[in-house]
């Protein structure tokens, strides 16, 4: 019973689910590959996909380190937001977070290293790679503090939108392509604005402990302003990428509503200011994360289907 609830803790503290707007992209961008006639081989996929997850857990060990006192000031967290509150409620020690976090980081180095070295892409899969742990290890720590001064948002639209498709494709073809860019418009966009909503339960916590993001920079008001057109801009994208490769089977027409119809369900919610009521403000996190990985696995699906 005691090795299940450090299991658990260790699970919590992780957010395993919240692995998959990374590593969903990634296969994306393989799949784009496949689909142009390129193949990789298996330890590349598996290699890749663990240096992904690795800067993911690195990122989110050093958040929960960081950003402890804002956890305790934060009466309205919700499973979307607020971080894992492990540390906070003392089920595993604090120092736990910064030493797996640590290893996260060793571990990223190393792989990155190996796919460098037995599966030679040319210099450009060091930067990408060194972009995702310089990205993520500065997203809460010093000097830079990226989720503190109104950069996080944006280098999460980045680092889980543009940048894992296009590793994943750059390590499988050797090169770039402008489709790369146009799948990672929707993704890119609709991730972004999960973050964004995930800061609207935290914004008094936040505040207190001096993190200042974009919603305490601007207020609530604003930025729900800023996620509507977004919001709008992302659908649009979505239905525009759909276009642009293909429509696919009925099916898949029905599945390419999904997302849509949780954006539209998120609009009135935040046209109706349904974020100052702490259940319809989960349901808007909710959605909005629902949002990013539909959007993400139907693109994959699609490109698959058309190859």
């Amino acid at each position: 019973m005691r090795l299940r609830s450090y299991l658990y803790a260790w699970w919590r503290l992780s957010r395993v689910p919240f692995l998959s707007v990374g590593v969903l992209p990634l296969i994306l961008g393989f799949v784009l590959a496949w689909r142009m006639g390129y193949r990789g081989s298996t330890g590349m996929y598996l290699l890749s996909s663990a240096a992904v997850i690795l800067i993911m857990g690195m990122t989110y060990y050093f958040c929960e380190w960081n950003d402890q006192e804002g956890e305790r000031l934060n009466p309205r967290f919700n499973p979307f937001s607020g971080g894992s509150r492990i540390p906070v409620e003392r089920i595993l020690p604090a120092w736990v977070s910064l030493f797996l976090g640590c290893l996260c980081l060793a571990g990223a180095i190393l792989v990155g290293l190996t796919i460098y070295l037995r599966y030679p892409r040319g210099h450009w899969a060091l930067l990408l790679g060194g972009m995702g742990i310089f990205s993520g290890f500065f997203y809460s720590n010093k000097p830079f503090r990226w989720a503190s001064r109104g950069l996080g948002e944006v280098l999460v639209g980045f680092c889980y939108g543009w940048l894992p498709i296009a590793t994943g494709y750059y390590l499988v073809t050797g090169f770039f392509n402008h489709q790369v860019f146009l799948l990672s418009i929707p993704v890119g966009l609709s991730i972004f604005n999960a973050v964004l909503m995930n800061e609207f339960p935290d914004e008094g916590a936040d505040r207190a402990a001096g993190k200042r993001n974009l919603v305490v920079r601007f207020g609530k008001e604003r930025m729900s302003d800023l996620y509507l057109g977004l919001s709008i801009l992302a659908g649009f994208s979505f239905v525009k990428v759909i276009m642009v490769f293909g429509q696919g089977p009925w099916w898949l027409m029905i599945l390419e509503a999904a997302p849509l119809l949780f954006t539209v369900w998120n609009l009135y919610l935040v046209w109706q200011k349904g974020y100052q009521e702490e259940r319809k403000l989960q349901i808007l996190c909710r959605n909005a994360l629902w949002v990013n990985l539909s959007m993400t696995m139907i693109l994959t699906i699609q490109q698959t289907l058309i190859a």
